[in-house]
């Protein structure tokens, strides 16, 4: 039985069979991460972690907003000098514990950015496997402009964009539109207008349908262990990670069906993550 997701009075989730959309639903205040919806956002990927039926989460923003920064409350007790410095460290490491946590879930996680996306809320984004931005969307790295330091989204933007992009966007605070985030490999796609990003978001989730969960979550792990090793080790880890797949019910399951001629369980609405060795 699956474990059942959190509650939550920051995040409205709207499940549609292993199809989770996370709605960032606080327009007034643009979305913005707080402390309450950090805490609510892992309570909720730690509960992702349990749940393999689940195999791609939605990330998006209501009334056309998708997030407009993080810990404006602690900057406002910043701000009032009524936070000690413990506090802030915990503060800041909790939301960039968050950013790995939403990096690494096993699931494939999709952004739908739709208008602002600042500071933080880039960072968010960046997280995500694919990141789709309507016409009309903006990322803006705004904390060197506000004498803040981008610390916990730095390692993020690093991974995605490399050096010399993160650089000029983090060290000059930069406003980019949507075309412009596609050109340096912040967006993997833009589209006109909502219309034709539900669209994409709908072939994707039938996309997903097609890939065995199990060697997705593998996938994942591996893209984001294989930069930290030397190349021996890269070769050991893939060598590893091709066998386990290999000798799991999943892996075994691809490769009956794929000289069997016939589709693989985990195509059918029942399908889900195989076991692999050791679970």
């Amino acid at each position: 039985m699956n474990q059942q997701l959190p509650r939550s009075r920051t995040l409205a989730l709207e499940q549609d069979g292993p199809w989770l959309t996370v709605w960032f639903d606080d327009p007034a205040n643009g979305n913005a991460l707080g402390r309450t919806r950090i805490a609510e956002l892992a309570r909720l990927t730690h509960g992702l972690a349990l749940r393999p039926d689940i195999r791609g989460v939605l990330f998006r923003g209501r009334g056309g907003v998708f997030c407009e920064g993080a810990l404006g409350d602690v900057l406002r007790a910043g701000a009032n000098r009524d936070i000690d410095r413990e506090a802030l460290v915990q503060a800041s490491r909790s939301f960039g514990a968050l950013l790995r946590r939403v990096a690494t879930l096993p699931q494939l996680t999709v952004m739908a950015v739709e208008g602002p996306a600042h500071a933080a809320g880039c960072g968010f984004a960046a997280a995500g496997d694919l990141v789709l931005a309507a016409d009309g969307a903006e990322f803006a790295f705004t904390d060197t402009r506000r004498g803040m330091v981008p610390a916990q989204i730095a390692p993020i933007m690093l991974a995605r964009l490399g050096h010399r992009a993160a650089r000029r966007l983090l060290l000059l605070g930069e406003h980019v539109d949507a075309r412009a985030a596609l050109d340096i490999g912040l967006a993997d796609a833009v589209f006109p207008d909502s219309a034709a990003l539900d669209a994409e978001i709908a072939r994707i989730r039938d996309g997903l349908t097609l890939c065995a969960p199990g060697a997705v979550a593998a996938t994942k792990r591996l893209l984001l262990d294989l930069p930290g090793l030397l190349p021996d080790e890269q070769l050991d880890m893939a060598a590893d990670v091709f066998a386990d797949q290999i000798e799991s019910a999943e892996g075994r399951e691809g490769l009956e069906s794929f000289f069997g001629a016939r589709s693989p369980g985990w195509t059918s609405p029942g399908g889900g993550r195989g076991t692999r060795r050791g679970s």
